[in-house]
């Protein structure tokens, strides 16, 4: 079974059932792989727990 693994931080993605369909589509199209078979994982990451240029990117995102 083929794992698509996406990381990115909490609540960015709005609408994750559509980012899973998406994804779970391109990746049959190239590899014709049937959907059926694909697993999607979501990793939501805090900022705190992201570090960007030797900060946090709550640090950073607070700098803006």
């Amino acid at each position: 079974m083929p794992v698509i693994t996406v990381q990115m931080g909490t609540g960015q993605a709005k609408d994750k059932k559509e980012l899973i369909r998406r994804l779970t589509s391109a990746a049959n199209e190239v590899t014709g792989i049937p959907e059926s078979s694909y697993i999607v994982f979501i990793e939501e990451l805090d900022y705190d727990n992201i570090g960007l240029g030797g900060v946090t990117l709550t640090e950073k995102l607070a700098k803006q």
